[in-house]
């Protein structure tokens, strides 16, 4: 079991105001408050669906026991896509530090120990701290499909009045993600 702890928070959106509302067709300023929020609201929940971290944050995951695929290939970090590491920290029962990021590296998303390093121990009642960077980088930097996913979640709930949020990810929207999704056989 992990915990998630977004340490810094994405700078913006992966969709500007403007891109959004000409997707809309929208030339006035009225609503742009509610755009703004759908647009937050787009990006929070297709990255709730599909695992990614769309705008750069950097976030803290914090492990118990180590996954079993640590020393199995590595394990995935998500939200993904995992780029720097920033650290890996034990700490024991009573919060006392001890830094590890020297035995780790992020290679393809996952977290993995180096070559010849063991897996150190957690002791009862201790934990790992692993702090990392996820997502694609700038607004400018999130693929055009993800871009469009969130245009088109913006519309469906823009179309549906914000009275009424959305239960789920739009169709069109989840067959985007679908075609992102890794399969492992």
């Amino acid at each position: 079991m992990s915990d998630l702890t977004v340490i810094t928070p994405p700078a913006g959106e992966p969709v500007s105001l403007d891109a959004a509302k000409e997707f809309l067709r929208l030339a006035t300023d009225a609503e742009d408050g509610l755009v703004a929020r759908l647009i937050a609201s787009a990006r929070a929940q297709i990255e709730a669906a599909s695992g990614l971290a769309l705008v750069s944050r950097t976030c803290r995951r914090t492990w118990r026991r180590w996954p079993w695929a640590i020393v199995h290939g590595g394990t995935r970090l998500r939200p993904g896509p995992a780029g720097a590491l920033v650290s890996v920290a034990r700490f024991d029962a009573v919060g006392t530090e001890e830094p590890l990021t020297g035995r780790f590296e992020i290679c393809g998303g996952k977290l993995r120990l180096k070559a010849g390093e063991a897996v150190p121990g957690i002791a009862p009642g201790g934990r790992v701290e692993v702090t990392f960077e996820a997502g694609f980088g700038a607004a400018g930097d999130v693929p055009e499909d993800l871009q469009h996913a969130v245009k088109l979640y913006v519309q469906a709930a823009y179309l549906r009045g914000s009275e009424r949020p959305l239960s789920g990810v739009p169709e069109d929207v989840q067959a985007i993600l679908d075609a992102r999704r890794e399969w492992a056989i």
